[in-house]
């Protein structure tokens, strides 16, 4: 593989995992690698191959365009959809709304919230909702 191979592959990268929903810790425990191999991958753009569709996995982009910079960044741009998740305005709302969209985030990769978990508070929140209606 040639260096300016590797580099555009290192650019692609370092945008997926600075854009995307995962820090580079998170992206590490996910992968099971070390920190400082994310870091190594953003840089010099070497990566093998499972790493690669792990990367795709967690950040929404896909691994063609990471892999060879072809075709669309992410399947939302391949489907003709909006990139910005409607999670990105809950984020934007506050401090406090960012925190909560990443704790939920958080919770659910650890599998700590359950669909039966989410299920509740989505029923608590509507009832604060409705009551605010009266």
């Amino acid at each position: 593989m040639t260096n300016d191979t590797e580099n555009a592959r290192a650019a692609r990268l370092k945008e997926a995992v600075e854009k995307g929903p995962l820090n580079m810790n998170e992206i590490a425990e996910e992968l099971g690698v070390a920190r400082t191999s994310v870091l190594n991958w953003k840089r010099r753009g070497a990566i093998n191959i499972d790493n690669l569709k792990g990367i795709a996995e967690l950040t929404g982009y896909r691994f063609w365009w990471l892999a060879f910079g072809e075709g669309p960044k992410t399947y939302s741009e391949a489907d003709g959809v909006s990139n910005q998740s409607p999670l990105t305005d809950v984020a934007k709302a506050s401090p406090e709304h960012a925190r909560l969209i990443e704790c939920i985030s958080h919770l659910t990769r650890i599998r700590v919230l359950t669909p039966e978990l989410a299920e509740g508070i989505t029923a608590t929140l509507n009832a604060v909702a409705a009551s605010k209606k009266d």
